[in-house]
């Protein structure tokens, strides 16, 4: 409404609508309280001119409601199963390159010609990659592959 004082705006926990539609002077005083949802004491707000607005402290509202938190711990267990066997003589030492790669095909290949392919262990994606056997002294040659885990994890 024009020449009347706007309603202050303290938050959405308060309720100001008692202040609507005042006329400013010492007499425009308002009730202001808790929203529903909150308690504490009301206050009296005052609009003396149209340029200062209302003017007062509070209410000071505390939530009536209560929030819960609750945290689910997950345990994952990894088990990681290692063999090692003694190459046939003359071959080549298959590579150690880690648990996600699969380098089974690399066993009893003999240099200086030998080849296998590794790729990726069960449970992990990738693309196979050729590694060669040129001597007894560096035994493999070879990099990769990139695997990458087919299985996913939530918490």
């Amino acid at each position: 409404i024009p020449g009347t004082c706007y309603e202050p705006v303290l938050g959405q926990d308060k309720v100001t609508s008692d202040c609507a539609g005042k006329l400013p002077g010492p007499a425009a005083t308002c009730v202001v309280t808790c929203a529903t949802g909150y308690t504490g004491a009301p206050t009296t707000h005052t609009c003396n001119d149209l340029d200062t607005g209302f003017e007062g402290t509070g209410p000071f509202c505390t939530s009536t409601t209560s929030t819960t938190t609750t945290t689910t711990k997950t345990t994952t267990t990894t088990t990681t199963t290692t063999r090692t066997t003694t190459p046939i003589p003359g071959s080549c030492y298959p590579p150690v390159i880690g648990s996600d790669k699969d380098t089974s095909a690399c066993s009893g290949v003999f240099p200086p010609v030998g080849t296998c392919m590794v790729g990726c262990a069960t449970g992990y994606d990738g693309t196979p990659v050729k590694y060669y056997c040129y001597d007894l002294e560096d035994h493999f040659v070879g990099a990769g592959p990139a695997c990458s885990s087919t299985t996913s994890t939530s918490s």
